[in-house]
């Protein structure tokens, strides 16, 4: 965006010279007057015409063309009267103000399109130029006048296009100066146009470094952070509006003909329109970075998502939205166009249904929030960790590090299983162990259990179950069942294999074996007879000691499991090594 303001700042130069070559070309010999037909005009009846608006229009404009001089046509389609003005001088002072302000604001009448006749619809008024409705004609006694309301608009008009008396600046310099070396275009004008561009960019470097400082000052003290790059961009098209407004002003005052300051106002106002547009998508930039900041400081990151997702949006609807306001000040038909852009946007509308049904499948994600950037989901038949959410899908990356693409269409119209949604994580278990196990040893090895999950500090402690459920075909069923109050997988498995491993030492020292599959083979033979070594059973009081030792601050509680080295866990940095290898014989 930056780069078409730089594009249409310098482009002014040549906006101007074309401006030059193409009144040169159309109407020689008479660039330093400001001839503002846009097609032959008849010339004017003998003592002037005011039958039409056409006509009254066309006395007065001709009236200034070189070689005619009739000051007596300039003034004659006036209602003075109305407006209380008398005397000649200030009569021709008024027309020819008039003529020169329009001129210098580069304002060509279009005298084909004026009513060429008595009778016009409508409330008896006719515009004279669209870009000043304060000027117009009305019909006084079978005559076309230039209404008194427009005659005591002059002097304001003019006082605000000429708003220095060059005139007498430019008597003041040497006469070389007023000379004309190509185009019928002096010296000064030159110079003052040089100039006024120096003076222009002197301003636009001056006010952005201004705004540039205080912007980032106040967003500080707003206690919002912003990145200074963010800021001077937003800094540059402020300056460049001030630019704009400059050469506005400073433009008239250099005296171009009519033609060449019509191309000099419309390369201004379309500088002024691109900075503006470039202004609003800048503070987009800014807004964004603001909230960015805001979002990082929460906890949900869906907003992280979103704020970058809104970003997009307005920075498409600026846009748009500015081409638009650049080509009404190209004086581009804008709503013509509007109205054959709705035409096709219809069969465009119905070709995009599809898009359209995700758009809004996102903003109903971002407006229910199922899940958010992170979250481990199951959409259908895809599941993963939700890695964006955009405008028109979800991108998913599935646990064999694949990237899926869900339509918002299908994420908002189905169920989602949002495991990352979970308060606790489940752990249920049943553990086996053999029939030849005593009820005392039974009892013990369930409350060392519950003594093992009362330990962890990872373990709900207020909802679990530890109870001697059945007999099973291979041994004694115990059900195992708790949750762990962790943040990820990761987290959740280290705790499993923790509390996994505190019931194998719980059983060894209970004595109490864990039962596998088995079957009872009995064989008629005459095999020698030999006595089985006797089951070890604790006393009930040892084994009383052994469940204490499991529970909290017990001697054999180890709720974070036995370490053997560092346990190379993914992400932790790997310790110095201290093996030493045997020396060499």
């Amino acid at each position: 965006m930056e780069r078409w303001v730089r594009i249409a700042t310098w482009s002014l130069v040549a906006a101007w010279l074309v401006g030059l070559w193409a009144a040169y070309v159309s109407s020689p010999g008479s660039l330093s007057t400001a001839a503002a037909q846009s097609s032959p005009a008849k010339p004017p009846r003998l003592g002037g015409d005011c039958s039409t608006p056409r006509a009254a229009v066309n006395t007065w404009l001709t009236a200034f063309q070189p070689g005619v001089d009739d000051m007596r046509a300039a003034t004659l389609c006036f209602d003075w009267k109305a407006a209380g003005i008398v005397g000649k001088e200030n009569k021709i002072q008024l027309a020819r103000r008039l003529k020169q302000t329009l001129d210098a604001r580069g304002v060509l009448i279009d005298i084909d399109v004026l009513p060429d006749t008595q009778e016009v619809q409508g409330d008896g008024r006719v515009l004279m130029t669209a870009r000043y409705p304060e000027l117009w004609l009305f019909r006084f006694r079978g005559a076309w006048l230039i209404s008194a309301e427009s005659i005591q608009r002059i002097p304001d008009l003019y006082s605000e296009t000429f708003t220095v008396d060059v005139a007498s600046i430019v008597r003041a310099l040497p006469s070389w100066t007023r000379e004309a070396p190509a185009f019928g275009i002096a010296w000064w004008q030159l110079l003052g146009l040089l100039l006024s561009l120096l003076i222009g960019l002197g301003i636009k470097t001056v006010i952005r470094h201004i705004v540039a400082t205080q912007g980032m000052r106040l967003i500080r003290r707003a206690g919002d952070g912003a990145d200074a790059d963010v800021i001077s961009l937003a800094a540059q098209p402020i300056g460049t509006l001030v630019m704009a407004a400059f050469l506005w002003q400073a433009l008239p005052l250099l005296s171009f003909s009519v033609r060449v300051n019509q191309v000099g106002t419309v390369a201004i106002r379309v500088l002024a329109a691109i900075a503006a547009v470039v202004l609003v998508y800048r503070l987009v930039d800014v807004g964004s970075n603001i909230f960015q900041r805001r979002a990082e400081r929460t906890e949900t990151k869906l907003d992280d998502q979103l704020v970058p997702l809104v970003r997009r949006s307005l920075k498409i609807f600026v846009v748009a939205i500015g081409v638009l306001f650049v080509l009404q000040n190209m004086d581009v038909d804008v709503s013509s166009l509007i109205a054959g852009a709705s035409l096709g946007g219809l069969a465009f509308s119905l070709a995009a249904r599809d898009t359209v049904a995700n758009l809004f499948g996102s903003v109903s994600i971002f407006a229910d929030r199922p899940f958010q950037v992170g979250d481990w989901v199951v959409i259908k038949d895809h599941e993963g960790i939700v890695e964006e959410v955009g405008m028109r899908s979800t991108r998913i990356r599935t646990f064999y590090n694949s990237l899926v693409t869900v339509p918002n269409s299908i994420v908002a119209n189905t169920a989602v299983d949002n495991y990352g949604m979970r308060q606790f994580r489940r752990c249920s278990v049943t553990l086996g162990i053999t029939y030849d196990s005593t009820p005392e040893q039974i009892q013990a090895f369930v409350e060392g259990i519950r003594a093992i999950l009362k330990t962890n500090e990872f373990v709900r402690q207020d909802l679990y179950e530890v109870h001697f459920r059945d007999f099973g075909e291979s041994g004694l069923e115990v059900m195992v069942y708790f949750f762990f109050n962790v943040r990820s997988w990761s987290e959740e498995l280290r705790q499993r294999h923790n509390v996994f491993l505190e019931i194998i030492r719980l059983a060894r020292e209970l004595g109490v074996s864990f039962a596998f599959p088995t079957r009872t083979l009995h064989v008629d033979s005459m095999a020698t007879a030999s006595p089985l070594p006797d089951p070890f059973v604790p006393e009930p009081e040892e084994l009383k000691n052994v469940v204490h030792g499991f529970g909290p601050g017990g001697r054999f509680a180890r709720p974070e499991g036995p370490h053997i080295s560092h346990g190379f866990l993914p992400g932790d940095a790997l310790p110095e090594s201290t093996f030493e290898p045997p020396a060499q014989s």
